[in-house]
């Protein structure tokens, strides 16, 4: 499997997870962004249906590509480490 497909599915994982979580850490990316979206006195629940819906879509999206490109990250990094390089040739 690619890289980017396990930081998907990982990111998938992360959102899912945050909907049945006990703490807000999982969702921080939405809601941060729903925060700034809104403003401090709007609420989610005060949107009008179709923008619930629309304000909904977007968070999710959002919320796995945050932790799709933190997983990324992580499997990157960690493939850069355990790489063998080459040494260089010499004259």
């Amino acid at each position: 499997m690619s890289r980017g497909f396990v930081s998907t599915l990982f990111g998938l994982a992360m959102t899912i997870w945050s909907w049945y979580a006990h703490s807000e850490w999982p969702a921080w990316p939405a809601l941060t962004t729903m925060r700034l979206l809104l403003g401090a006195r709007a609420t989610y629940a005060d949107l009008p249906p179709g923008p619930r819906a629309a304000m909904l879509v977007l968070l999710i999206v959002i919320n796995v590509g945050v932790w799709a490109g933190a997983a990324w990250l992580v499997l990157r990094t960690i493939q850069w480490w355990t790489t063998r390089r080459r040494p260089l040739a010499g004259p």
